[in-house]
């Protein structure tokens, strides 16, 4: 005996769209479902749009760094007996270069296999001496603070996260969180934050919020 066909709001998920049923529920909007379906499909265009625009980042950093420190401190610096790198930062390096084939894997697989939170691990305060003030300060173009520079790829890097669990973004302060994108893609090099800012969807589509419009992006 065949069943029911499936409903959308059971396949989604009750859990799931509960927050985008109360974000357009109260105030000037009275939604309901189609309202809700309406805001979750927008989440997931513009967390895309902005995952294309932080891929750009993040492989302009790793490797901006990777070639630094190979150049100022040691060809061999990332690999899993590194003296350079934490125990904590070793077994990453391991695990990457085992999904990238093993000991001999290219050197742009390994660096491609670890995420985006070990660079971002690597500014810590832990690595001031043994990696950034010998090396990874001379990745960025003009100066550049290690802790700032740690701190706002901490804000890119948790909103990543979120984009990559498929939670809601909606209500974050987006046009904050492209400029801050793009911003760190220019301390890396003018012309990474030049191609974001000329090839993003997310001023567009952060133009077309559901709920709010907000300011158009430069």
């Amino acid at each position: 005996m065949s069943r029911e066909p499936w409903a959308l709001s059971t396949l989604l998920s009750p859990t799931r769209m509960a927050p985008y049923l109360t974000a357009v529920r109260g105030g000037a909007w009275d939604g309901g479902w189609d309202q809700a379906l309406a805001l979750y499909d927008w989440n997931t265009s513009v967390g895309a749009a902005f995952f294309e625009s932080i891929h750009y980042l993040e492989v302009g950093l790793r490797n901006a760094m990777d070639q630094t420190a190979g150049e100022r401190l040691a060809p061999d610096w990332l690999s899993p007996t590194s003296p350079l790198l934490t125990p904590r930062s070793r077994r990453a390096v391991s695990v990457a270069q085992g999904h990238a084939g093993g000991a001999g894997a290219p050197r742009g697989k390994v660096v491609a296999e670890l995420p985006f939170g070990f660079w971002w691990s690597l500014l810590a305060d832990e690595y001031n001496r043994r990696l950034w003030q010998p090396a990874l300060r001379f990745a960025f173009e003009g100066p550049v603070r290690r802790r700032t520079l740690h701190a706002e790829l901490d804000e890119v890097r948790r909103l990543r996260n979120r984009i990559a669990h498929h939670e809601p973004i909606h209500a974050r302060a987006l046009v904050d969180d492209y400029d801050r994108v793009v911003d760190l893609a220019g301390r890396v090099g003018r012309v990474l934050s030049d191609h974001v800012a000329a090839t993003s969807r997310v001023p567009a589509l952060v133009a077309t919020h559901p709920l709010r419009p907000p300011p158009t992006l430069a």
